[in-house]
């Protein structure tokens, strides 16, 4: 982070000469998300070191489910700052720095828009974390693969966004390249999926699934939790996303993301993966209530040196996909179906690390803004998933649990 703080510097050398507006109404904004759950099925992955799909499992309580800062500073007419400190109960009570960057984004003088980013930040992947602070807008939980990408893919880089308007389309390019993020894939192969609400900070340790045999029997340097935004290989990783909006209500976009990490790498418990993934997604508004979003995920990640076979210790694809449908009404009250599909296939050795999976998920949602400081949400969602690698813990391999959590966002 001290390098990427200089680097801001450079990048805009009148900063500091600038006139500036650090503290006011408008540049401190925050939350606390309070919740009842009712869930059953198996315990959630984030206790015990289990298997669990939810954020929750087996139990019917109140609890905090985060509580958010975020600090918006303004530096001059067209550079501002951003930065999210957020608190996860389930993250061994940790408070940390989520997103951190500076931003900068000219006066316009034609139709082509520029802006930067600098810092620690999420690529543009998700189409459902459209809220203040990179938070969901039509459920509560967002589907498995933008879970997968709170939990998992935060990076520190540079990134650069054009958009260009003409004639009633737009097309728009995001090019980014980042450090950190060297761990990603590690969750996803071990415990798999998972759908929550959890978003990573730079400290965070995800606790991986526990058991005698698999993974934790093999390569028993791995730590039993991963570090998201830890750099191994001093490699830089890249993305870049591709954007079109026709005449017509609807918009698609295309995403290439790599880590761009050497997969042979390992530093203190923690080992260096590669994984790389194409994102689609696609809106539609057939009326002003009305959309319709979907996304479609397919990558691969891995670890290890290469065997004389061509694959490496750890080498899996993975997929996933959501079709979603909203409806909000005159007064702002949101209601939402998605259903999605998700996937593991593991090309390493099943036979003594099984990391395949397949599984299904329905989310319901309703959500009504009460007031400008509170808001209230339903949801229910259900999972079900196979997994061989249950079998380590003794379980089933095939699981189905629903969690039922009504919300209270109170902002301030």
């Amino acid at each position: 982070m001290k390098r990427l703080l200089f680097a801001c510097l450079c990048l805009f050398p009148g900063l500091a000469n600038a006139q500036t507006t650090l503290f006011s109404a408008e540049t401190l904004k925050g939350w606390v998300n309070v919740r009842a759950v009712a869930t059953n099925g198996e315990t959630s992955w984030l206790h015990e070191r289990a298997y669990g799909k939810t954020r929750y499992g087996g139990e019917t309580k109140g609890r905090l489910a985060e509580a958010a800062l975020i600090w918006t500073p303004r530096f001059s007419e067209t550079v501002t700052g951003y930065i999210q400190v957020v608190h996860v109960p389930e993250l061994g009570h940790e408070t940390g720095i989520n997103e951190a960057y500076l931003k900068w984004r000219p006066v316009p003088k034609s139709a082509l828009r520029l802006s930067a980013r600098l810092g620690q930040m999420y690529p543009p992947v998700s189409m459902e974390h459209e809220g203040v602070g990179w938070t969901t807008t039509h459920t509560v939980t967002p589907s498995a693969i933008n879970s997968w990408i709170a939990e998992e893919v935060l990076v520190q880089g540079l990134e650069l966004s054009l958009k260009q308007s003409y004639s009633q389309q737009q097309v728009g390019a995001t090019l980014g390249v980042f450090r950190g993020n060297d761990t990603s894939g590690t969750l996803l192969s071990y415990r798999g999926w998972a759908l929550h609400d959890i978003r990573s900070t730079t400290t965070a340790k995800l606790p991986l699934p526990r058991g005698n045999a698999g993974w934790s029997r093999i390569f028993r340097s791995q730590a039993p939790f991963t570090k998201p935004a830890k750099e191994i290989d001093d490699r830089q990783g890249y993305y870049a996303r591709l954007d079109w909006r026709p005449s017509v209500p609807l918009a698609l976009n295309a995403t290439y993301y790599n880590t761009h990490g050497n997969p042979t790498d390992f530093d203190n418990g923690q080992y260096g993966w590669a994984t790389r993934f194409f994102n689609f997604g696609a809106k539609y508004e057939p009326s002003a209530r009305i959309e319709i979003l979907s996304q479609l995920m397919v990558g691969n990640t891995k670890w290890g040196r290469m065997r004389a076979d061509g694959v490496r210790a750890v080498d899996m694809d993975f997929r996933s996909a959501y079709l979603m449908a909203s409806h909000i009404s005159p007064k702002g009250r949101r209601l939402t179906a998605r259903f999605e599909h998700f996937e593991t296939e593991d090309y390493s050795n099943p036979l003594i690390d099984n990391n395949n999976e397949t599984g299904q998920a329905l989310t319901l949602a309703w959500m009504r803004p009460i007031n400008a400081h509170l808001d209230l949400n339903l949801e229910w969602l259900a999972v079900s998933s196979k997994r061989p690698s249950r079998l380590y813990q003794g379980l089933d391999p095939q699981s189905s649990q629903s969690q039922l959590q009504l919300d209270l966002k109170i902002k301030y």
